[in-house]
């Protein structure tokens, strides 16, 4: 059992908060290509499993959710409503019924969804960075991801 989310990541940098001298003029340096990449990530009891993407499309998803299959030979994956999750990816779910299985969240729910909280780390290990090359901004993002004590508790609901 494990959910999933998709998340946008570019190099235009997040500004958050940071030092300055008292009365001195702040500025932020930016990088003004606005390359990005998307990452689909699913989130279990035990294991946060993630996967760069050009596109948020159904074949992507599918491959994405292939790669879970591989990896927890069964899923039962909880999804929101974004359009990746309809059309090819319902004709990937009745191919693939006994292995995975798709239940979606109720509309306009991220509250509900426990990978939305896994961004809030990553965004801010992108934060106050000048970041020139999508490499770059991704080894933060795999080294954010792969830290077992950035990804924040579970909600109760998910836990048994």
């Amino acid at each position: 059992m494990a959910s999933e989310d998709e998340a946008t990541f570019g190099l235009i940098p997040l500004v958050s908060r940071g030092w300055g001298r008292k009365g001195g003029r702040l500025t932020v340096l930016v990088h003004q290509e606005n390359k990005f990449t998307n990452v689909f990530a699913a989130r279990s009891k035990k294991s946060f499993v993630f996967m760069f993407s050009k596109k948020k499309k159904a074949k992507d998803f599918i491959r994405f959710s292939r790669k879970l299959i591989d990896r927890w030979n069964k899923v039962l994956l909880f999804v929101d409503g974004a359009p990746c999750h309809k059309g090819a990816a319902r004709k990937f779910c009745e191919e693939h019924k006994k292995v995975f299985k798709l239940v979606r969240f109720p509309a306009y729910t991220p509250e509900l969804n426990p990978t939305e909280q896994c961004w809030k780390p990553a965004r801010k290990a992108l934060s106050n960075r000048l970041l020139k090359t999508m490499p770059a901004a991704k080894y933060h993002l795999k080294k954010t991801f792969n830290k077992k004590d950035s990804t924040p508790k579970l909600f109760q609901y998910l836990r048994d």
